[in-house]
């Protein structure tokens, strides 16, 4: 089952993130072959609604700590690739193994990461690092290559940014206070249906695939977001939800 969340706490830009983090996963998973291309849709509707909310002129948002910040990152990842990719060409075979098993994960999120737009970028690079520090054959390669420099450069830099970005976002917003709480509520009975149906299909389907891969990405999402809100309250979040609109 989809793991709970108290949304409540989340600020506008992470709220916003965690509903595109959600609707990616789905995404990436094919809403049709789900059956939820309906709830998957509305949802996907409803967060771009709660953006426009937040549409602020590109130049204002982009401060130059965030540029330096977002070059820093791209010049991290791009750099740890090209490492990767040179090392896929060694003669040492257990060397060339490890970054072909590395090569082949970054492939996996495409291959203009440092080219997406701010918030996709971060995702991206969390869930890379994520996978790096938690997945035994990434985390072997990773110690194999001496790559853990950039492992962790990457991580800062994403962090910092992250922070940076969103403090921007939060200053600059001036979205109408009732219309946003109301686009929220709205944005969580979307979310809700959508994590119900997924969860419905997990159940009648035995936790076959697609639906088991899926929720697993999407509690490794949650998870992230349950620990921010912890490390911000002092924990006492887990497990809590707003209940969604009758």
């Amino acid at each position: 089952m989809i793991n709970s969340i108290l949304l409540r706490p989340l600020r506008n830009s992470e709220y916003i993130q965690f509903l595109t983090d959600t609707l990616n996963i789905v995404l990436g998973n094919n809403p049709e072959t789900l059956m939820v291309k309906t709830l998957y849709d509305a949802l996907r509707g409803k967060t771009d609604e709660i953006e426009k909310l937040f549409k602020i002129n590109q130049s204002s948002l982009v401060t130059k700590e965030i540029e330096v910040l977002d070059t820093r990152r791209d010049k991290a990842i791009n750099g740890a690739t090209l490492v990767i990719q040179g090392l896929t060409y060694s003669t040492d075979l257990a060397v060339s193994n490890h970054a072909k098993t590395l090569e082949a994960h970054l492939n996996l999120f495409g291959t203009g990461i440092a080219r997406e737009n701010y918030q996709s970028e971060t995702t991206l690079l969390r869930n890379i690092i994520n996978d790096w520090k938690t997945k035994p054959e990434l985390q072997q390669a990773i110690t194999a290559l001496q790559l853990t420099t950039w492992q962790t450069e990457i991580e800062q830099a994403n962090h910092e940014f992250s922070e940076a970005y969103s403090k921007r976002n939060d200053e600059l917003a001036a979205a109408p206070t009732e219309k946003l709480k109301a686009l929220r509520l709205e944005g969580n009975e979307a979310y809700y249906k959508l994590r119900n149906r997924l969860n419905s299909f997990l159940d009648i389907n035995d936790g076959a695939e697609p639906w088991a891969g899926t929720v697993n990405k999407l509690n490794q999402n949650i998870n992230n977001y349950l620990a921010l809100l912890n490390r911000r309250s002092g924990g006492g979040n887990q497990g809590q939800e707003e209940l969604p609109l009758e």
